[in-house]
């Protein structure tokens, strides 16, 4: 989908590299299990309509080892109508991460104009200054404050 300059490639999740990134994603989230994760890979990579919900990865190079992924997807919104929402941004290169949220950001620009959004939200993790600096500089702006709560499943636990 992109390129950036530093030849990072940005590109939606396929099914075959689904156990590829789960390191990844356990580097960040050390307590989801492998079945949860491809659980969730498997709905990302669903074919149908591909523009409501996904993850994007990121790679140096078209054929290098993922370096970062985000998860996407689409909600009504009261003040624009339909929002692509980004959140769970991973990134794990030897450069600083705001490069590789750079990579993600015209790749989910791209994807909210071809789903009829009117805005991309995108949550970052914790307070990440320099993140949040990167994000400002590209046009995205304070919206209040995120917070989550998790409840259990019956069956499943906390998560």
């Amino acid at each position: 989908m992109n390129e950036h300059a530093s030849r990072i490639v940005v590109d939606l999740l396929r099914p075959d590299e689904s156990a590829l990134v789960y390191p990844l994603v356990r580097s960040v989230f050390p307590a989801m299990d492998r079945r949860c994760w491809m659980r969730t890979a498997r709905r990302a990579t669903r074919s149908g309509p591909r523009l409501r919900q996904g993850i994007l990865v990121a790679r140096h190079g078209a054929g290098g080892f993922p370096c970062g992924l985000i998860s996407f997807h689409c909600d009504p919104d009261m003040r624009f109508g339909r929002v692509l929402t980004a959140e769970h941004f991973i990134a794990l290169t030897f450069g600083d991460g705001g490069s590789v949220l750079d990579a993600f950001l015209p790749a989910l620009d791209a994807i909210a104009r071809q789903a009829g959004c009117g805005a991309v939200r995108t949550v970052m993790p914790g307070t990440a200054p320099a993140l949040l600096a990167g994000l400002a500089a590209q046009g995205h702006r304070p919206a209040g404050a995120v917070t989550i709560r998790p409840v259990a499943v019956p069956g499943r636990g906390t998560p």
